[in-house]
């Protein structure tokens, strides 16, 4: 057999699994008000990118702060990336926003970490549109407790890191160069900014796409292996609440474990320093912001680059 028919057979017996696993979930799944939410699945708008299975689907991952057996969605974010995905090509963007850029809310400015918490899934994708002129299509929402399921699930990952540094929690020693983390290695460097050289909301969302970038890699790395996109996928179903249909959730999945990490693109959106009634806030910059989600609206690429960001 060519690789490319084991690959292909590969990807069939994946979908197929996935598919009824996910058209399971809408049965098994229990509502948050049995089981905590752990991940969150929002559609924002009409999501057709979604419904339709081409095109650019846009989604916004967050990372939640809730404590452990709190609903995900009334927790600050600590993770913010926007990531676009061409599911006819595999290209990919990430776009990073740090939590402390100071934004323009329904009730005045206020940290975008706030939004989730203030406004729901909805209001944080609203805030998104605004800044970057790209509307979400699915918003997803991960609290310690689902990152540590689902990375336990994927296993060890790889991340390629710029510089060394020991993470707040945990003393993980990351080193310069290639470093292997587990699951709470991952968590702990994820959360790091503290110790960072530069201790900058900026090299932390960075770093956030290097674990991303991290996972893409084990996801096609272990496509083969029996049984890994079955735990993962049933990883995330307890305490998950979606209003997405199970195709929907089923499309979703096949897009992200399809991203082609070396043809991904990487930015952070940028600004500047200050306080706002004592708590240290980032001015967004706003031209970079809008140049960068004209850039990547239509087709998930950066051709322009990051416009003096840092991805």
């Amino acid at each position: 057999m060519s690789r490319s028919m084991g690959w292909r057979t590969a990807w069939v017996r994946r979908t197929a699994t996935l598919a009824a696993l996910l058209a399971g979930a809408a049965l098994v799944v229990p509502a948050a008000s049995v089981h905590p939410t752990r991940i969150s699945l929002t559609t924002v708008g009409t999501a057709k990118a979604v419904d339709a299975g081409d095109g650019i689907v846009w989604v916004l991952a967050l990372g939640s702060e809730a404590s452990p057996g709190d609903d995900v969605s009334t927790g600050l974010t600590d993770a913010i990336q926007l990531i676009g995905v061409h599911l006819d090509t595999g290209r990919a963007v990430a776009i990073g926003l740090p939590r402390d850029l100071y934004v323009e809310m329904s009730d005045g400015r206020a940290r975008l970490n706030t939004a989730l918490r203030d406004e729901g899934p909805d209001g944080v994708a609203r805030e998104v549109d605004d800044l970057m002129g790209i509307e979400p299509d699915v918003v997803v929402v991960t609290g310690f407790e689902g990152f540590l399921s689902m990375m336990g699930a994927v296993g060890d990952v790889e991340v390629d890191s710029p510089q060394a540094f020991t993470t707040e929690d945990g003393d993980v020693r990351v080193r310069r160069g290639r470093n292997t983390f587990d699951a709470e290695e991952a968590l702990y460097y994820a959360r790091t900014r503290e110790t960072l050289p530069g201790g900058s909301d900026f090299e932390r969302a960075a770093n956030h796409q290097r674990l991303l970038l991290g996972v893409l890699d084990r996801l096609r790395e272990a496509e083969d292996e029996a049984g890994f996109m079955e735990a993962v996928t049933l990883s995330a179903l307890g305490g998950l609440q979606t209003d997405m249909s199970p195709a929907q959730v089923y499309r979703l999945v096949q897009a992200l474990t399809t991203v082609d990490p070396r043809r991904t693109d990487a930015c952070i959106i940028v600004g500047t320093f200050g306080v706002e009634s004592g708590a240290s806030v980032v001015y967004p910059d706003v031209e970079q912001a809008r140049a960068v989600g004209l850039d990547a609206r239509d087709d998930a690429r950066l051709q322009g680059g990051c416009r003096d960001g840092s991805g």
